[in-house]
């Protein structure tokens, strides 16, 4: 007789390039975590392609037209003098699943939020 394993809906797998359950699951909870941080007063910080952002929050929204979920870190630049210009620093860094993992712009997520 087959054992019961709890939660095994999660562990389904996926065709390449889309994420498991398990994996939008995990995104979702390091939103979460990422939102708590900030609305309890700490700083939020990561750094993609040399450059230093401030994150404002992360986001997530799905589309009710075609169903396409996206995910996203919105952030200010602090790094590279941009006191110095007079243009907004806001940015939305976009997250999107690959092969390799969560990625913004090319750089691993997971490698540059456990960066201290």
């Amino acid at each position: 007789m087959p054992q019961y394993k709890p939660e095994a809906w999660r562990d389904t797998d996926e065709p390449d390039g889309i994420p498991s359950v398990k994996e939008q699951c995990r995104l979702l909870d390091l939103l979460g975590r990422i939102n708590y941080r900030i609305l309890s007063g700490n700083r939020v910080y990561v750094e993609v392609g040399g450059v230093v952002y401030k994150t404002v929050y992360g986001g997530y929204w799905r589309s009710v037209f075609t169903g396409i979920e996206h995910y996203l870190l919105h952030c200010e630049q602090v790094s590279s003098a941009v006191w110095k210009e007079d243009q907004t620093t806001a940015v939305d860094l976009p997250i999107a699943y690959s092969n390799g993992g969560w990625t913004t712009r090319g750089h691993s997520l997971f490698f540059i939020l456990n960066r201290d």
